[in-house]
């Protein structure tokens, strides 16, 4: 796995040009078709975590600390006020959250549903709370929230990632030779990987 930014692992290939059946024979040729969204790099999520927690700024890992810690406070928010208020529907907030979390990650098989899910949520949420169902209403928030959580973390870590392999060619190397990346051409559909 893509490992450090300076020390990489041994690679397969010392430049682009050296990739078997690559359609791109410099970085620049790959960086001006990305560019104008003629290619198109996918990166796993697993690896942008894993880099993001390693090389992303300071200032973005608190946007992710924070997100984690919010779904975290929430959920215990939700059994303190089902105690409190012995609102035991609320109890559901945290194996609802769990749910929601695993779907919502953007390699999920059902991530287009999901999406659907988490938009159709904000509108659920004010139709229940409107019709004087607020413990219902706010167990439709849990679920639009952790959505909303785990695609901005997603978003901040394989963006980032995304940025980082386009302007390093050795690091594009090794992700691409780990698997950590592809390349897809957005006109044909045909994607290039290791």
């Amino acid at each position: 796995m893509v490992e450090t930014q300076s020390h990489q692992p041994a690679m397969r290939w010392e430049r682009i040009g050296d990739i078997p059946r690559f359609p791109f024979e410099n970085f620049d040729q790959l960086k001006a078709a990305v560019a104008i969204s003629s290619f198109n790099i996918g990166v796993d999520s697993l690896a942008a975590a894993k880099w993001s927690g390693q090389f992303n700024t300071e200032f973005k890992k608190a946007i992710i600390a924070a997100l984690s810690l919010l779904l975290v406070a929430a959920a215990v928010a939700s059994v303190v006020v089902a105690v409190l208020t012995r609102e035991y529907w609320l109890f559901a907030a945290a194996p609802i959250q769990a749910l929601v979390f695993y779907l919502s990650h953007p390699s999920s098989p059902i991530h287009k549903w999901v999406t659907i899910g988490g938009a159709v949520s904000v509108a659920v949420f004010l139709v229940l709370l409107l019709n004087g169902l607020p413990i219902a209403a706010a167990l439709v928030a849990y679920v639009g929230l952790t959505f909303a959580a785990v695609r901005a973390a997603g978003y901040i870590t394989n963006s980032t990632f995304r940025k980082a392999l386009l302007s390093d060619e050795n690091l594009f190397l090794a992700g691409y030779a780990d698997g950590a990346c592809t390349l897809r051409n957005n006109q044909t559909k045909v994607v290039y990987e290791a």
